[in-house]
């Protein structure tokens, strides 16, 4: 019963820090929220990055082992060994059907 109590004291003084702030606040916010990305955009149209800037930053963040190209050499060789293995079972799957049921030819 605590925990409710609680919980319900801190949604409302969530709710209350949100009713108490009033429109002129809730305006300035985002006045200055559209300024700032007014500036980034603007600043990025001036100096736009080019590929291989953004290129060397992903390559410099990266510095785990795990990487896009590890990904798919593991995805690729899972998919190596689910089709040998699936045509390795249905190669004696075939040959078990016909064992089990052999054709009789009467031509001869």
């Amino acid at each position: 019963m605590s925990t409710y109590s609680s919980a319900s004291t801190a949604q409302q003084t969530g709710a209350s820090d949100l009713d108490g702030e009033s429109v002129e606040v809730l305006r300035e916010r985002l006045s200055t929220m559209k300024r700032l990305m007014a500036e980034r955009t603007a600043q990025q149209q001036n100096n736009p990055a080019s590929t291989e800037e953004i290129f060397s930053t992903k390559r410099h963040r990266s510095a785990g082992i795990i990487d896009g190209n590890f990904l798919s050499i593991a995805f690729g060789g899972a998919l190596l060994v689910i089709v040998t293995v699936s045509v390795y079972a249905f190669y004696n799957l075939y040959h078990a059907i016909l064992k089990k049921f052999p054709s009789h030819h009467e031509e001869l």
